[in-house]
């Protein structure tokens, strides 16, 4: 893991319910790291900041 909070991701799944495989964990992380990266690589009128206008580009929303 290097982007996600384990305990937080399995607090919120206990919510629901639910448990949280290490498997989860860490394809969920994978997509972080790909979505941010795809961010990075998102042309954005030269701003260097990644801002809710690319986050919406590429498919992150609320």
């Amino acid at each position: 893991m290097k982007y996600l909070n384990q305990s937080q991701v399995r607090k919120l799944a206990n919510k629901h319910n639910r448990r949280v495989g290490k498997d989860f964990l860490v394809m969920l992380d994978a997509m972080i790291e790909r979505k941010v990266i795809q961010a990075c690589k998102t042309h954005n009128g030269g701003k260097k900041t990644l801002d809710q206008d690319i986050a919406i580009y590429i498919g992150v929303t609320k």
